[in-house]
This record gives structure tokens, sequence and C-alpha cells, in this order.
């Protein structure tokens, strides 16, 4: 079955995200039934991706899922690494990072965070919290660290960090956003988001 298509306003909230998914379908010449049931064959149990919600997701009138836009664009014949630059581009011109230093409500870096797939992206989360925390010195950052108890911030590795010369390890990264300010509840996404970042080194 095949459904006929309205093409997407250009005043669509998500318009490149939209063409660029109907434009990989187009291509594959898969219907959207055939889309679902392939998901559902290479993924065993399909991820909320049934026809109608392909359907949906190059509207281009709201932001699909992620794991929608992954499935859709995997089966038509992208990567997963392009499914998820497009999604993330479509989801930051809806909610754009505040500029001049403005500190980050929690709600906010954690939708921020969730953006998080690689380690440059972990770089610029990184930097945007020292920024928030007033930009303290390597040295101050030290010292709250041990205040806080968090654990060792040697200042040499927290430069290399810093400087995109390292992936920082886990503990360095959860003692380095602690000195900077951050929430005790926003740590687990911080960890996610570290965790993300180096899954993508190994693909």
């Amino acid at each position: 079955m095949r459904h006929s298509q309205i093409p997407v306003p250009q005043s669509a909230p998500h318009y490149e995200l939209a063409q660029w998914l109907r434009s990989l379908r187009r291509r594959s010449g898969l219907t959207y039934r055939q889309m679902s049931q392939l998901i559902e064959e290479e993924r065993g149990v399909p991820p909320g991706c049934s026809a109608v919600t392909l359907l949906r997701a190059d509207r281009g009138n709201r932001l699909p899922r992620r794991q929608v836009v992954e499935a859709y664009a995997q089966v038509c014949g992208a990567t997963r690494s392009e499914a998820r630059l497009h999604w993330e581009r479509a989801a930051q011109q809806v909610d754009p990072p505040p500029g001049g230093g403005q500190t980050l409500p929690a709600s906010h870096l954690g939708r921020r965070l969730a953006f998080v797939y690689q380690p440059a992206h972990l770089l610029q989360a990184m930097h945007r919290v020292r920024l928030d925390a007033g930009q303290p010195s390597l040295r101050e950052l030290q010292k709250r660290a041990r205040e806080l108890g968090a654990g060792p911030l040697p200042r040499s590795s927290v430069a290399d960090v810093l400087a995109g010369l390292r992936m920082p390890s886990e503990d360095l990264l959860i003692t380095y956003v602690r000195a900077c300010g951050q929430q005790e509840n926003l740590l687990v996404l911080w960890r996610h988001a570290w965790a993300r970042a180096l899954d993508s080194e190994s693909l």
C-alpha cells in the first residue's frame, strides 16, 4: 500500500529532516509498510516503528523520536551516524543552545546532554559547563574538587582533555562537572553522555 504524500511546506519546523528522510525513501523504493516489516525483521521487536509512525516521521511538523529516525534511515540505506546528525540538527533548531554564558537550567542541560554522541560533543559540553560556572581556573577547579571530596582532578590531565587531546575517564569527567557546580541529579546524564561518546570511538 502506497501513501500519497502531501509536500512538506518550507515553513514546517523540521522541513530539512523531513526532506532528507523522504529522499532516502524515494531512493529505496520502499513503502512505509515494507519499511516497518524490514525493521521488525532486522531488530526482532520494532521500536515503535509502525507504518503510521514512519509516515508521520517525514511530515516535518514535529520532531520524531531519535530511534524512529535512525530506524527509518537505516532501513533505507543511510548510516546510523548520518541519522543521528540529522536528528540532532533538527532538535537544535527547536531548542538552540543559549549564548552569552547564560547558566543552563537543569532541565535544559539535561536535554543538551542527550545530544552528546561523540567525543567532540562531550568536549563542547565540558567547555560550556565551565563557562556557565564563571570560567574558573584549573587550579580553582582542583581546589573545589578537594573540598567536595570528589576525587583527584590533575590539572595536566584536565588541560589535555579540554584541549581535545584525549577523552576523559568517567571518574575525571564526573569530578570535573561536580567542581563546576553540577547538581547530583545530572551526574547520571553526564555518565550516559560519556558512555555514548566512548562507544562512538569504537564504531
